[in-house]
């Protein structure tokens, strides 16, 4: 996906691979971005969870719900996490997300315009502090993100590009769309709603053979769906055995109630960070209006649309968080970045921005890296202000473009950039500037370059799950406990706390906790609590007909609960 290479230029494409490598690389390993990045517990937890001990967790549990057929993260992240050591395992996870995030967003802007932009603009993509939250943290949103992009530029290639093989980019995108249903439902649909968009677009263009162009893409991205999912589902047989990932999906999707989820409905309204995918959609118009490339710029209008139309559509007819919650919000960043890509390539075309060019970009680094670490909370008003700096020089650019007598100009050149500064620059103070609104504030963007010690929490939680493993044997049932202000929810999650396998939310079992108890009948609890006097004050709240044993314990150092330490414990029971 290298744009219109001519014949013989096959180094080019190889140096296109190199270039993307090397941002990936550098993004990863010296921007100071943190490798990991905080948790939405406890769903990061159960992935993060199953990724390292896979059927031996979700085996002991009460009811491992849904989570394991989240294969898209699973599979992958368990391939890596059990041939390498864990740790390198994830850290090569996340390096391969951004490399496809950088790659994704080279490419639009490569199929359209220069290297040089291409470069500029998917830097400033992996540097976006949503980008590299969500790819440090072992939740679903990261790998989504990554698979929605891929998405993108293979549904742009055939319109944009051209393909050397017509075939591909239909069994690529086929086999990407398998990939985004075995990881996250809705994020395969929004993706799907905008690469149809896409495609419609080709097929209307098109001046003959399109229904023969229709059939062949469609076989083929049925063939790269099916070999790709009939893959993860034969490694959800090794990996969850006896397991089906068809009848739990069907079982869960019918007994989810999203709207259960949702806490403030109006929560976007007051969410300054929606500001910029909102802004892609008037950058995407400035390029249709001012912009070189028309085509380039039809196709991010309409990108930048239907990620909205979708996103309100669903909200409509399926009410849940999808505007309220992060993971979920932070999934109209794919489209907002693909757009303000295609905006940029459809204003500079083949332009060299040239010395002044690159200049320009290694000056403004130091701002949008500045930028990652904002911490101030933004009113809507000041919101507005910057989105409308953002906006005012894009339209700039543009205008200095269109009307410029020298293509190469360095003045042109430096407010190309600029534009593309100021929008990267603003992101970033938007997105760290939502604060923590609304039930699900979890950790802030600025994670993405703040260390809030993340790995060294999750290590604990891994530490505390292979402890509640070594006590416990596979045919064990594990019900979980943790103390009643679930300050050490974050590492029960590691055996999947929640709804399904809680046998109590209180300081010690309540009558109707008691009842439940004993009908599901777990032959182990393990307990978590800042401190051991909680867990023995539960452990001797356990009916006696339960046969509860002495706790074995173990602790970890953990911070944020009011002591440097968590404590686990262990007990058998043994029903009459």
């Amino acid at each position: 996906m290298t744009g219109r290479l001519r014949p013989g230029t096959q180094a080019q494409a190889w140096t296109d691979v190199l270039i993307v490598t090397c941002i990936g690389a550098l993004t990863t390993f010296l921007s100071g971005a943190q490798r990991w990045t905080g948790f939405n517990s406890p769903d990061s937890e159960f992935y993060a969870s199953l990724a390292l001990f896979g059927d031996d967790v979700a085996g002991r549990a009460i009811d491992p719900a849904y989570t394991t057929t989240r294969l898209g993260y699973i599979a992958p992240v368990r391939v890596l996490v059990t041939t390498l050591d864990p740790w390198i395992g994830f850290a090569i996870w996340r390096l391969v997300l951004i490399t496809l995030i950088v790659g994704s967003l080279y490419a639009l802007v490569r199929m359209v315009s220069t290297r040089q932009l291409a470069v500029l603009v998917s830097a400033a993509g992996a540097l976006n502090t949503v980008v590299l939250s969500y790819v440090g943290n072992t939740y679903l949103t990261g790998t989504v993100m990554a698979g929605v992009l891929l998405l993108l530029a293979l549904g742009a290639w055939p319109g944009l590009g051209s393909p050397s093989r017509a075939w591909l980019p239909a069994l690529l995108s086929g086999a990407t769309a398998a990939w985004l249903v075995m990881t996250n439902p809705y994020g395969f649909l929004l993706g799907l709603s905008m690469w149809f968009g896409l495609r419609t677009l080709v097929l209307v263009s098109a001046k003959d053979g399109r229904w023969r162009a229709l059939a062949r893409d469609t076989v083929l991205a049925a063939v790269g769906f099916g070999v790709v999912f009939s893959a993860f589902l034969l490694a959800g047989r090794v990996i969850f055995p006896g397991r089906s990932w068809l009848g739990t999906y069907l079982d869960w999707n019918a007994r989810l109630d999203y709207s259960v989820f949702v806490g403030d409905p109006d929560v976007w309204q007051r969410d300054v960070a929606l500001l910029v995918p909102a802004a892609a959609v008037v950058v995407a118009l400035i390029a249709l209006a001012l912009g070189g490339s028309r085509r380039a710029a039809i196709v991010a209008v309409a990108v930048a649309v239907l990620n909205w139309v979708f996103t309100f559509g669903y909200l409509w007819l399926v009410p849940g968080p999808w505007l309220e919650a992060p993971t979920y919000v932070a999934l109209l960043w794919p489209g907002a970045l693909a757009a303000v890509a295609l905006s940029f390539a459809s204003i500079v075309g083949r332009r060299s921005l040239g010395p002044a060019g690159w200049i320009t970009g290694l000056l403004a680094l130091p701002f949008v890296l500045w930028a990652g670490r904002w911490e101030l909370d933004l009113t809507g008003v000041q919101g507005l202000a910057i989105a409308l700096v953002m906006l005012v020089l894009v339209a700039a650019a543009a205008l200095l473009v269109r009307r410029s007598e020298s293509p190469s100009g360095r003045v042109t050149a430096v407010s190309v950039v600029l534009a593309l500064a100021a929008m990267t620059v603003g992101a970033q103070v938007l997105q760290n500037g939502r604060g923590l609104l609304g039930i699900y504030g979890q950790f802030p963007f600025r994670a993405a370059y703040v260390d809030f010690q993340a790995e060294h929490l999750m290590r604990a939680k891994a530490a505390a799950e292979e402890f509640v493993l070594a006590q416990t044997a596979p045919d064990d049932v594990v019900g979980v406990w943790t103390d009643a202000d679930r300050l050490t929810s974050g590492i029960a999650a590691m055996q999947l706390w929640s709804n399904y396998n809680a046998v109590g939310y209180s300081a010690t079992l309540t009558p109707e906790e008691t009842e439940r108890l004993e009908q599901v009948k777990p032959s182990a609890l393990a307990m978590y609590a800042p401190s051991r006097d909680q867990i023995y004050a539960f452990w001797q709240s356990l009916p006696a007909r339960a046969g509860a044993s002495v706790p074995e314990c173990t602790t970890v150092p953990f911070l944020g609960i009011g002591s440097p330490e968590a404590h686990v414990c262990v007990t058998h029971l043994a029903w009459p």
